[in-house]
């Protein structure tokens, strides 16, 4: 079952691997690989957990090829592989919340080692954490190791509203100067790669995040002078 958001998603940038790439650049131009243990994400996910009254909670990042957590409660892992990653079928629909009431009985995870294995996952709720422009970072999503009959709508909005909140607190730190570069060699490299191919629809996109970086660089230049 996945429930529609309210509020704006990205226009249609063609193939899904053009999405991925300017997904993936924006995750970079976040700044939010820099905040693992943030103290705000952190508080964040711990009420999360006692709302929805679940052992485990998380603000998942898709990165490339992992998920990863800069804030987690009742996990003992700092990432997974994306490959079985609940968050990673949440992103792909942007506008919607993923609800998982019996993994077991879902084919998309029902052979998940997430599922068969030591974590056990049955439930999930995830809603998609958006940047300003509508691309989704990763999920906000609570976990339980028991099937739920149904989700009604009011967990549904306060989730949403809970996503929200982490959004904006992924929106206020500037990217750290380590990560600028590493997000301005990405992106550029994408840009390169895309040229090269011919393929230059989403061009636009990527270099108004490189311009967004540099005007970060400039802050950070004029403070330092």
């Amino acid at each position: 079952m996945d429930e529609k958001l309210n509020g704006s998603t990205p226009a249609d940038t063609g193939s899904h691997e053009n999405r991925e790439i300017v997904r993936q650049a924006a995750v970079y131009a976040s700044g939010v690989l820099n905040m693992g243990g943030d103290p705000a994400l952190q508080q964040l996910v711990e009420e999360t957990a006692v709302a929805f009254r679940v052992p485990m909670a998380a603000v998942s990042i898709i990165d490339r090829d992992r998920q990863w957590f800069p804030a987690c409660v009742g996990m003992d892992m700092e990432q997974t592989s994306r490959d079985v990653s609940f968050c990673a079928h949440a992103i792909e629909q942007p506008g919607e919340v993923l609800t998982v009431l019996n993994a077991t009985r879902d084919p998309r995870f029902a052979a998940n080692p997430l599922v068969t294995g030591e974590a056990n996952i049955r439930f999930y709720l995830g809603c998609p954490i958006l940047d300003r422009n509508g691309r989704a970072l990763g999920s906000l999503c609570v976990i339980d190791v028991e099937p739920r009959e149904h989700v009604d709508g009011a967990e549904l909005t306060q989730l949403r509203e809970f996503a929200q909140r982490a959004a904006d607190i992924i929106g206020q730190p500037e990217v750290s100067a380590s990560h600028r570069k590493h997000a301005l060699d990405s992106i550029s490299a994408q840009i390169e790669e895309l040229v090269r191919a011919g393929d230059e629809s989403i061009v636009d996109e990527l270099d108004a995040m490189l311009r967004r970086i540099e005007r970060q660089e400039d802050k950070e230049r004029q403070r330092k002078s």
